[in-house]
């Protein structure tokens, strides 16, 4: 999606379908969407849902990066779903992502490529969450 030059600004739980099938996930809800061009796009204004902005997005102090703002949410979304999961060593790894995701320095967090290559060696199934190392 960011890659495209869209960034959601409204990325949360009911945003984003998981099949039963273990196929890709899909987002929804594009109502709230913005074209960038870069991952440094800077935008004003809160867009979102409360409890999954970003917390430079919800202090609304100016100028900010709209994909990064988009990471914290996915950051903030994972660590929803791990916490649906019995502890494990595979839901750690997960929860340390989101963490590092909901980084409070935007420019901390990893750029969802980067989350994407390390989340590949996970199989996460929708009835059971997090699964186990390839």
């Amino acid at each position: 999606m960011h890659q495209h030059g869209v960034a959601h600004l409204d990325l949360k739980p009911p945003n984003i379908l998981v099949p039963t099938d273990g196929g890709r996930l899909s987002i929804i809800d594009f109502n709230k969407s913005l074209r960038i061009q870069g991952t440094e796009s800077m935008f004003c204004g809160i867009v979102g849902t409360t409890g999954y902005l970003a917390p430079e997005v919800e202090a609304s102090q100016g100028l900010y990066s709209a994909i990064r703002g988009d990471l914290w949410s996915c950051g903030k979304t994972l660590e929803e779903l791990c916490f649906l999961c019995s502890p494990s060593r595979e839901r750690n790894a997960l929860l340390e992502i989101a963490r590092e995701l909901m980084n409070d320095d935007p420019k901390q967090r990893p750029m969802m490529s980067d989350v994407l290559k390390r989340l590949a060696y996970y199989k996460v199934d929708a009835n059971t969450g997090p699964g186990y190392f390839r």
